[in-house]
């Protein structure tokens, strides 16, 4: 009897088939991989702010009490020249306007002027901390004017002083200190200049009443101690 010839691929084609069947009964792979949640860093908690020490005096406090009593002792009229020079209440706030460019704790403020005649200016009285900052303000103010007019020191006034006048006004200029006081003459009608005048009133008022505005940075530091 001839035995039936087994052919060579068909062992391969039943091991193709069981692996096939195996597969099918294998459960599905996840290829998506779920992240590790991220910890939640815990809040930190904000510092408080240090509070002042209970006899702290706040320095622009103290410059400010000052300067509202230099302009409440400001003489008006202000007698200086051939003229009387008036408060002028129609400018600014009150006939008074903040300095530009004057920062904390410096205090700054411009006081207007006028008289019958039609003549304008202004005083600039700036209280700062420090005599360093106002001759600093002083140099400034310096390089400003003299773009305009030309300035020279007048030895019969307080130094450092500069003045001089132009088209543009006329100017003077000083530091007391830890003052910077400037003279601003717009426009006067009279015959001469009254910028010398004016100065010179100014100056002897800031020393007349110097100790009666500084009281208040005096009374200041006794509130506060």
């Amino acid at each position: 009897m001839n035995a039936t010839a087994i052919s060579p691929r068909r062992p391969s084609i039943l091991a193709l088939i069981a692996l096939l069947l195996l597969s099918a009964c294998r459960p599905p792979v996840d290829f998506h991989i779920t992240p590790s949640p991220t910890p939640t860093p815990l809040p930190t908690a904000t510092p408080s702010p240090t509070p002042p020490p209970e006899d702290y005096i706040d320095p622009y406090q103290v410059n400010l009490d000052i300067m509202e009593r230099l302009i409440e002792l400001l003489p008006n009229p202000l007698s200086a020249g051939e003229e009387q020079w008036k408060r002028n209440y129609e400018v600014g706030d009150d006939g008074v306007e903040s300095i530009l460019g004057v920062r904390r704790p410096a205090v700054g403020r411009e006081i207007y002027f006028f008289t019958q005649q039609g003549s304008k200016m202004s005083l600039n009285f700036v209280v700062f901390p420090d005599a360093e900052s106002a001759l600093a303000e002083f140099e400034r103010k310096q390089e400003l004017r003299s773009s305009l007019v030309n300035l020279a020191p007048d030895d019969s006034l307080p130094t450092p002083n500069l003045t001089g006048g132009g088209l543009y006004g006329s100017f003077g200029l000083f530091q007391i200190d830890n003052y910077f006081i400037e003279v601003f003459i717009e426009i006067f009608t009279t015959s001469s200049s009254p910028l010398l005048p004016l100065s010179r009133a100014t100056l002897r008022f800031f020393d007349d009443k110097r100790a009666e505005f500084e009281a208040v940075a005096t009374a200041d530091a006794t509130a506060g101690g």
